[in-house]
């Protein structure tokens, strides 16, 4: 199973820890809040159930990763995932985190059609920037939901696929689909081996990270509005 995963089949552990302190925890005028899912939690509610996860789990280093920042008045809200890592592990797979509030590091490449895209050409729009690995990871419904975003004519949408390969697939989206683009992941991001979904915001800041396409299921749900616009349209 892959790092990137792992945290899934421990993700309900944790929620049952930090359930047990949202029960006995004193109300705190914290400034900086947690969400794991439905749950939102103080700093010192977050620092004890991670405590906790790292007695059960001794071997290895709990921590989390942050893929929503807002600022609600004078508090920030973080939306989190809990991650284990083995002292072995690459902690490289996690640098797209790194750019939260940021923008990504810019890109220029052709597309099927011969064309160049940069990232500069999304400036202005919301966009959603898939990553993905290899095109036999793109879906029907990956491209139809995308599709979907840019036909509203308030977002973009763009695909960076590490790897070439199939391109009939990519032929249905009505978005550029970038292939070849390995050189600029080992560089910036690292080759995921599973896909991503990042929202940028109008200036070009990575404001979210969908670590799964979404859909109906998805437990993790944005805070911003703007984000939850987008969410309603992709799921």
């Amino acid at each position: 199973m892959s790092v990137y995963y792992r945290h899934i089949s421990m993700r309900t552990n944790l929620i049952l820890i930090i359930a047990t302190f949202l029960q006995c925890a004193t109300v705190v005028h914290a400034q900086n809040y947690y969400k794991i899912e439905n749950d939102v939690i103080d700093q010192n509610t977050l620092n004890a159930g991670l405590d906790l996860m790292a007695q059960e789990y001794s071997q290895q280093i709990v921590t989390y990763k942050t893929f929503e920042r807002v600022q609600a008045q004078d508090s920030v809200i973080e939306n989190i995932s809990i991650v284990v890592l083995n002292e072995e592990d690459d902690d490289r797979v996690y640098r797209v985190f790194d750019f939260l509030g940021k923008p990504l590091p810019a890109f220029d490449f052709l597309d099927d059609r011969g064309l160049q895209v940069t990232n500069t050409d999304f400036l202005g729009k919301y966009t959603v920037l898939g990553l993905y690995k290899e095109p036999g990871q793109i879906r029907n419904s990956h491209i139809k939901s995308m599709n979907d975003l840019v036909e509203t004519g308030r977002y973009n949408a763009v695909a960076l696929i590490a790897k070439n390969g199939e391109k009939a697939m990519t032929r249905k989206a009505d978005f550029p689909v970038l292939n070849e683009c390995i050189g600029w992941y080992i560089e910036n991001l690292s080759i995921p081996e599973s896909p991503k979904f990042l929202v940028l915001d109008e200036s070009g800041k990575l404001r979210y990270i969908f670590q799964d396409f979404p859909d109906k299921k998805s437990t993790n749900q944005p805070i911003d509005s703007k984000i939850v616009a987008i969410y309603d349209i992709l799921k």
